[in-house]
């Protein structure tokens, strides 16, 4: 639980303020309200995301898989005995029957972060000076404490521990009456699982799946883009065995000698001679006899 008398951070002329003991101080409210003050403040609550970004994307991606497996089937009907293309046929059909499993079960995360949010909503009207049950940030039990300011903004109460002095700053949808509290912190270890925490349980646990899936569909990936650079290595491999000893040339490179002429003929002849004419004609040797 938290510590009795724990001293605060700045001193005080007022020995109650010193010691922190602010749950049973009448004489320093100023002292208070600059503890208060200074005390850090949680991140408003954010809106939930955009529920149809995540389905639109996965829809796109299905479609992709399905175009590639035409792709990859018509290559088979073709060459039917290929290892290659086997394995790629039935990674692709695994990915799309993942992403079909994901994009069913969309509908129920949109539903499941809706109901988060609306049940991230106080339903408990709060005021300074009730007593409630509040969770202690170090230990995360449930203690008995004093609301002394309350940020309607924020959505934020500062609270002070009963019998301990402690000060925290918690979000009002964090805290429960003092009955319900102690009800709910009695029954915790023997009461049995309630619908609600039951549909949270299997909601949790498709989340988990869903999860899974999409990570199984990034290895899938992956896998296919090693084997593509495989295959590049290979062929680029074939090729330098087969030109071994000859050095690429550009068509267009300068010749080499000092009488050739830049940009005069292609394929290395710019510094070559031009070609000498001979003469081909034939005669026969009746003609020329008298």
């Amino acid at each position: 639980p938290p510590i009795a008398g724990q001293v605060l951070p700045f001193r005080t002329e007022s020995p109650c303020c010193y010691r922190g003991d602010f749950s049973y101080c009448s004489c320093c409210r100023c002292c208070r309200r600059h503890y208060w003050a200074h005390l850090p403040r949680p991140l408003p609550v954010a809106l939930p995301p955009a529920p149809h970004k995540m389905s639109e994307d996965l829809a796109k991606q299905l479609a992709s898989y399905k175009a590639q497996l035409q792709q990859v089937e018509a290559a088979l009907s073709g060459n039917g005995e290929n290892e290659d293309l086997l394995k790629l046929k039935k990674d692709l059909q695994e990915v799309i029957e993942l992403t079909k499993d994901l994009l069913s079960t969309q509908p129920s995360e949109t539903l499941a972060s809706s109901d988060s949010f609306a049940s991230t909503q106080p339903t408990h009207s709060w005021k300074v000076g009730d007593k409630c049950m509040a969770i202690w940030s170090e230990d995360g039990q449930c203690y008995e404490a004093e609301i002394e300011e309350i940020d309607e903004e924020n959505g934020t109460a500062a609270i002070t521990f009963a019998g301990y002095g402690n000060a925290e700053v918690t979000p009002l949808l964090n805290l429960k009456p003092v009955e319900e509290g102690r009800k709910a912190k009695e029954d915790s270890g023997n009461k049995p699982m309630s619908k609600k925490e039951m549909i949270a349980q299997q909601r949790e646990y498709k989340k988990k799946k869903a999860l899974k899936k999409a990570q199984r569909i990034k290895e899938l990936e992956q896998e296919r883009e090693d084997q593509k650079v495989k295959w590049q290595q290979f062929n680029n491999r074939a090729y330098s065995k087969n030109k071994k000893g000859q050095v690429k040339r550009s068509i267009f490179a300068s010749p080499e000698s000092v009488t050739g002429k830049v940009g005069v003929g292609t394929c290395g002849i710019a510094d070559k001679p031009m070609t000498q004419y001979q003469d081909t004609s034939k005669y026969n040797v009746r003609h020329l006899m008298p």
